[in-house]
């Protein structure tokens, strides 16, 4: 996995990478665009629309370069030449003084490709007066849009939209990945996002400390799935998991079938006395109990996950602080965070998943609040709980109880459906059973979950149990 860097970072990472590669800041521009043009020259009719700030000094780059090569190329400036920073008014003076063209009011024309670099991560404010009206024309064009290092408008740091923002076919973005490209508005507005690393090795970056981490799929090449001929299925844990209360027995089932799925050796799925009878029926590969007080693996289980299901009656209450006294790791989900007591901290590992709804109930804030700093929402679960958090979404962002931060890049909208994040509960509390770590479990139930979705190919029909099925294939 890879850092991510916040955008007060950004320029003490541009120069440890200049400085490795022995050029100047404008030496770095240059080569920085060189690497963003590459994505730009298949095009013919090409407008780079310039702001403020070096991002600007970049579109400067990309239209001389797209000149060179005899592209029809204009610049639509939206700053005066002078306002801009040394570097980047350099750039703007190289283009024009090799003939380059520059207009200040967008010219109608058959544009093939529009290079979007009118703000960079640097951007603090909401975007206003005649920076907005630019973005919205560029909004409304049929063409492609190649957002320079991240497209204007978007926070690099929350993924939140400051105003109106650029709406991009693609993002190319430099050296880094910012963690706002990944994770809430970020995944709609990049299009397809590119890393240009510009051949710098990580190492190089490493007196710039990060918590943040970029996910990527080789957390499924964990030694942990690798298991010998001589197991049995007492060498892949027990879970226990409550829930599927009246009316509600599909969660359940889903959560314990994807338990069962992910590797799990043994899973009792606990419902009441209504349902239970119907486990068997639906998944005769669970072991099932029709009360918490039944349960026959409670007291020697490995792990327990409550939530699935449960309810939010006083019945549901009980089986949640039945599981919390068990002291066990714990995976907590759906109803079951609901329930819980506010602000109470755990003494044991437990594991919560909240949507951004839940996350709110725990944090006693709003949504909004939630969703316009995910990083520093699930930073505060996790530290107020003294738990790993999921806090689930457009960009999963896992936290721990040190400050670390994982985000997933996997997953897409069709998840958005019914039964989807029980199935996450079951993948987590089976990894757990299997001897991962809680983080571990945390973030590479996430990965698992987001791919195999993916690889379903389902589109906006996909369900639950598609997920389900296709998880052992993501890991032969």
């Amino acid at each position: 996995m890879k850092n991510l860097y916040l955008s007060t970072q950004i320029k003490a990472i541009d120069k440890l990478a200049a400085d490795y590669l022995n050029i100047s800041s404008y030496e770095l521009m240059q080569l920085a665009s060189q690497s963003i043009y590459d994505y730009v020259q298949q095009y013919n009719n090409i407008l780079v629309v310039t702001g403020a700030g070096n991002n600007a000094g970049d579109g400067f780059v990309i239209a001389n370069m797209a000149r060179k090569h005899r592209k029809t190329v204009s610049v639509w400036s939206l700053v005066d030449g002078e306002k801009l920073p040394d570097d980047a008014k350099k750039a703007a003076k190289a283009y024009v003084q090799q003939g380059g063209r520059i207009v200040e009011h967008v010219e109608e024309s058959d544009y093939d490709c529009i290079v979007d670099a009118v703000f960079g991560t640097g951007l603090s404010r909401d975007v206003e007066g005649h920076f907005a009206k630019a973005i919205k024309w560029i909004n409304n064009q049929d063409t492609t849009v190649v957002a320079v290092d991240i497209p204007s408008g978007l926070d690099a740091d929350t993924g939140t939209i400051k105003g109106c923002a650029i709406n991009a076919t693609m993002t190319v973005t430099v050296i880094c990945y910012k963690p706002g490209l990944v994770t809430y508005n970020g995944k709609d507005l990049c299009g397809t996002l590119f890393c240009e690393e510009l051949n710098i090795p990580h190492e190089t970056y490493e007196k710039v400390k990060s918590q943040l981490f970029l996910l990527d799929h080789q957390v499924l090449n964990n030694v942990k799935f690798n298991h010998s001929h001589s197991s049995h299925k007492g060498s892949f844990g027990s879970a226990v998991i409550a829930g599927g209360h009246d009316g509600m027995l599909g969660a359940l089932i889903l959560s314990g079938r994807a338990a069962i799925r992910s590797g799990c050796g043994l899973v009792e799925a606990v419902s009441n006395n209504e349902q239970a009878v119907m486990i068997s029926i639906q998944c005769p590969e669970l072991m099932t109990a029709n009360s918490i007080e039944a349960s026959r693996l409670i007291a020697k289980t490995d792990v327990i996950a409550v939530g699935p299901g449960l309810g939010l009656n006083s019945q549901s209450k009980s089986v949640l602080n039945k599981c919390i006294e068990q002291s066990k790791p714990l995976v907590i989900d759906a109803d079951g965070l609901s329930l819980l007591d506010k602000n109470k901290p755990f003494q044991h590992i437990v594991i919560l998943t909240p949507h951004p709804k839940e996350a709110a109930s725990l944090l006693n804030c709003s949504v909004n609040s939630i969703q316009n700093n995910r990083i520093k929402s699930a930073q505060r679960i996790s530290r107020q709980y003294n738990t790993i958090t999921i806090l689930k979404g457009s960009g999963t962002v896992i936290s721990d109880t040190n400050g670390d931060v994982y985000i997933c890049p996997y997953g897409y909208a069709g998840m958005a459906t019914a039964g989807m994040g029980d199935v996450l509960t079951g993948i987590v509390v089976s990894l757990l059973a299997q001897g991962f770590s809680a983080v571990e479990a945390a973030f590479t139930a996430v990965v698992w979950h987001a791919i195999s979705a993916e690889n379903c190919n389902k589109g906006i029909g996909l369900i639950a149990s598609d997920v389900i099925h296709r998880l052992p294939e993501e890991l032969i």
